[in-house]
């Protein structure tokens, strides 16, 4: 069931309770995670908190910390499982269910109130109560001895009805499951119960600002969605003490370019680097000329974005937008919000989407370490350490990233595989670890500049990307990725479950995201191949 009442129906309740709050490993996940601990502190509300990576992960932590807890906090997990069936939970116990991940599953849809969707957002089509559940009694009906013809035909019209409405059943949630997406941030639903308790201040919608531009830059939503998402933003301002204000500003949309130099960030950026080839053996000296175009001398573009020129740095955005309308270049520039603290340099969100998305997938930190470190990323007081990591590992998940794109573009090695396209990262191949996780394999810079290769025509191909996962037996990660052409809307969920029954293949969906899942790497050409002959 739907929550109608963010405060009565859901906060109210929490009240004078113990909660066990499992919270996915994601940027808008720990956004709403810090949110709602702020919103806990305030009220005193005691907590448990657990992170979670998979479905096994979540029936694990559930079990292990469910004594004595009749409220269990989902974020971005739970809302597209069947919560009931899988956690087996007592009577007594309730669900709120804060996830962006759609389609729910139905049955949490229709749950008489054990599990509660926190929001339903408005791009859900759900099916009626009355066409996916029935309850008829003539089930296993069995030929009448008695009643001769009239009964009879009773019977066969009765079995006629039903298999009609199954038909149409099926039919519907074929329809409802067929495609994954994403909905309104969960933090910015938290961001609304922080409102409507009275409880928002200027920690929460920073939170929620980065948690916006996460699925943004990782292009969960669509520009326009996001922007009308994030509407509720700025009116934190009016409820703080702090110095500090979020700003809505046009601002250059490069990756870390504040903590970066302008050359390093144009090259990292998702939406220059693949327009410039930079694969290519001309793709330096095409860089080369866009930062002549925009007048900035290579020797100024080369340091530290902090050292450069102020009148450079002044004229940026203009220069970039200039550039960018000449080449048509799509992307650099767009109205994003910023952590302004005064004496210190603006903040932007996007900075902070690279930061903890690096510390929740680094290379050497364990992941609740690193889930402890983002959180502590998002703090807007004082000297954070913790950013400072995220950005140096985000610095070098990019760096890396970038390489293997550009050697899977000069190698020539995306293949056409019918309707979509594919790239493999192997095993063994140097920087492998760095898209180890879907968060970085999908980030944005591999659809793009798979993208913008020569398989024509580009807007229509989906992408398929495969890497090797760390751990015994030698299994790989798949992560399929929509054309850009119809974000968000993403087919590969119900295209691998169907894939997997006919090829056979061992496929685990223990992912939160139907459109992730790991396989045996010795498998993975079987499993392609079926794919390929199932959306051919």
């Amino acid at each position: 069931m739907f929550v109608e009442n963010l405060k009565n129906d859901f906060y109210n309740v929490l009240l004078g309770s113990r909660v066990l709050l499992l919270v996915h490993y994601d940027v808008d996940a720990i956004c709403t995670c810090k949110i709602l601990q702020g919103l806990f502190k305030c009220d005193n509300i005691s907590y448990t908190l657990v992170p979670v990576g998979g479905i096994s992960e979540l029936k694990q932590a559930y079990d292990e910390n469910n004594d004595e807890i009749k409220y269990v906090c989902l974020v971005n997990c739970g809302g597209t499982i069947d919560l009931v069936d899988i956690l087996q939970p007592e009577e007594d116990v309730v669900f709120f269910v804060l996830d962006c991940h759609k389609p729910s599953h139905i049955c949490n849809v229709y749950s008489e109130g054990q599990v509660r969707m926190v929001y339903k957002d408005e791009e859900e089509k759900i099916p009626d109560f009355e066409d996916i559940f029935r309850d008829d009694e003539d089930e296993d009906e069995e030929e009448p001895s008695e009643g001769g013809r009239e009964a009879l035909e009773a019977m066969v019209e009765r079995r006629r009805a039903r298999r009609a409405w199954e038909e149409r059943r099926d039919t519907l949630m074929f329809n409802y499951t067929q495609f994954s997406y994403f909905g309104k941030p969960s933090a910015l639903v938290a961001l609304d119960v922080c409102w409507l308790v009275s409880r928002l201040g200027l920690g929460a919608g920073w939170a929620a600002a980065v948690a916006g531009a996460a699925h943004e830059a990782w292009a969960a939503r669509g520009a326009a969605a996001s922007l009308l998402d994030a509407g509720n933003i700025l009116r934190a301002n009016t409820h703080t003490d702090h110095a500090a204000e979020i700003v809505l500003e046009q601002d250059v949309c490069l990756p870390l370019y504040r903590s970066w130099s302008l050359e390093a960030a144009l090259r990292h950026s998702p939406a220059v680097g693949p327009h410039l080839q930079l694969h290519s053996l001309a793709g330096a000296a095409r860089l080369r000329q866009l930062l002549a175009d925009m007048g900035f001398p290579l020797q100024q573009a080369r340091q530290s974005y902090r050292s450069m020129d102020v009148e450079l740095r002044r004229g940026l955005l203009e220069a970039l937008e200039r550039a960018a309308g000449e080449r048509r270049l799509r992307g650099v520039t767009r109205a994003s919000h910023a952590l302004r603290r005064p004496p210190a340099p603006p903040r932007p969100a996007l900075d902070l989407v690279y930061a903890v998305g690096a510390l929740l997938h680094h290379e050497t930190i364990p992941r609740s370490e690193g889930f402890q470190l983002a959180l502590s990323a998002l703090e807007i007081e004082g000297d954070n350490e913790s950013l400072r990591i995220g950005i140096a590992a985000a610095q070098r998940s990019l760096e890396c990233v970038a390489r293997l794109v550009n050697a899977t573009l000069a190698a020539r090695a995306l293949h056409l595989a019918g309707p979509f396209t594919y790239f493999i990262v192997h095993e063994g191949t140097p920087d492998a670890w760095a898209v180890s996780s879907p968060l970085w394999l999908g980030w944005r810079r591999a659809g793009a500049a798979a993208a913008n290769a020569s398989v024509p025509p580009p807007q229509c191909r989906a992408l398929v990307a495969s890497a090797p996962l760390p751990g015994p037996g030698p299994r790989c990660l798949l992560l399929g990725l929509p054309p850009r052409a119809q974000q968000p809307a993403n087919l590969f969920g119900a295209a691998f479950s169907q894939a997997a029954a006919k090829s056979g293949v061992s496929v685990s969906m223990d992912y939160i995201d139907s459109s992730v899942i790991s396989l045996p790497t010795a498998q993975r050409a079987q499993f392609l191949d079926a794919l390929t002959a199932l959306m051919g």
